[in-house]
């Protein structure tokens, strides 16, 4: 009865300034260019949804969330002790949730206290359908679908060929077209341009990727990948991965099929196909440390030249920065080598537009020792797997300790 009394109350008493201070939170996040947004409003909880297109890095845009949830969410009629729960969308998909208590934020954000007894009460999850199941009928404002980006990337190949040019290497521009068209589902096509090559005969630009792409959560922990079109190493068909998660991040099994034809579309814009029907199917597994943010993954099966065997690789996150090694071993033969991910371009991105010109968010460079080609794969282009790690529970606890500690 008591609590029946209180809520009646709040809601006809506090529900004006309530709604005042909800939209001026909203009109903040909306105004930064965050997209996707919900907020509900409950005795006790305030609930919150976004999806970043502006910031690059993940944790970036949670911090200017929680910023601003400290501001105005404080001012809330009858949310001195609420519980904040904030959903994080990629492509309209869940991807993970926070929750905080709301007093304990605002003693943050104005230095009363410190990040490590912050963080201590917060709980970062992958368990997110709760959350989302109330957040999932609310007015939604700002939309990130059906608008098109326009990144500008560089690919970077080279090798090691003799004595008289030890050195041989290829620059290309590759701009891409990108949109997601409804929740998960992503229209892409990525166009390569040579503009210096000493390393091979190719030198006509032409379209890469080709291709409809769609992300789905199907329970807490498991994420799929799907794809259908042109890929690079000019394959055309399908590429589907699954990824399933036990303790948040802490072990992720993995698996990937393919099954593609030789095809791709030539400089006249005029598909070129061949029947081949080769598969591609491997698993395994991938640990993380959490302390160091590192990865040890091993995969095994069948791979793009349809050899069979492994590879294992070491990886390690350091916020947008991964650095790894990696032993590939089939039935070609063996091969080792390194990648190389840093972050390229602003900050942050213009506010997301009906057409959005910008920078690809990094550099990505491999190196093979031998380039035998054992245990490859081709790229279908970006996803909601391939970007999952900064949504990590481990690294969003990391990286925002760098935005909302105040020196």
């Amino acid at each position: 009865m008591r609590g029946f009394v209180i809520s009646f109350f709040w809601l006809f008493f506090g529900l004006g300034g309530a709604l005042a201070q909800t939209e001026e939170l909203m009109d903040a996040l909306e105004q930064e260019g965050l997209q996707n947004l919900r907020v509900v409003q409950e005795p006790g909880h305030v609930y919150l949804v976004y999806e970043n297109n502006r910031f690059r890095y993940e944790a970036q845009a949670m911090a200017f969330v929680l910023e601003q949830l400290a501001t105005y969410g404080v001012e809330m009629e009858g949310t001195e002790r609420s519980e904040v729960h904030l959903l994080v969308l990629q492509r309209g998909v869940p991807m993970m949730v926070l929750h905080t208590g709301l007093e304990a934020l605002v003693a943050l954000v104005d230095g009363s206290s410190s990040y490590a007894d912050w963080v201590a009460q917060a709980d970062f999850s992958f368990e997110v359908e709760q959350v989302h199941r109330k957040l999932k009928e609310a007015p939604r404002v700002n939309h990130a679908y059906r608008k098109v980006d326009v990144p500008l990337g560089v690919n970077f190949q080279y090798a090691m060929v003799g004595f008289v040019n030890p050195f041989a290497s290829k620059i290309n521009l590759q701009p891409e077209l990108t949109s997601v068209l409804t929740k998960g589902l992503t229209f892409s096509a990525m166009y390569s341009i040579p503009v210096q090559n000493d390393l091979d005969i190719y030198n006509d630009p032409r379209l890469i990727i080709l291709r409809m792409s769609q992300d789905l959560r199907l329970w807490d922990d498991t994420f799929v990948n799907l794809n259908v079109g042109y890929f690079t190493r000019n394959r055309k068909g399908f590429l589907g991965s699954a990824h399933q998660y036990f303790f948040d991040e802490a072990l992720r099994l993995n698996m990937t099929y393919g099954f593609t034809d030789y095809g791709y579309i030539d400089t006249d814009l005029s598909p070129v196909f061949v029947d081949q029907n080769k598969e591609m199917y491997y698993g395994g597994f991938t640990y993380r440390n959490r302390k160091y943010h590192t990865d040890v993954d091993f995969r095994f099966g069948k791979f793009y030249l349809e050899d069979v065997g492994y590879r294992v690789s070491l990886i390690r996150q350091i916020d947008e920065i991964f650095i790894g090694f990696y032993i590939h071993k089939t039935e070609i033969g063996d091969d080792a080598g390194f990648e190389v991910q840093v972050p390229i371009g602003p900050r942050k991105h213009l506010k997301p537009m009906a057409v959005r010109p910008m920078v690809k968010e990094f550099f990505y460079l491999p190196y093979f020792y031998s380039g035998n080609g054992a245990a490859i794969n081709y790229y279908a282009g970006e996803n909601a797997l391939l970007n999952i790690k900064e949504y990590y529970p481990s690294t969003l606890k990391r990286g925002l300790e760098k935005y909302l500690v105040r020196d």
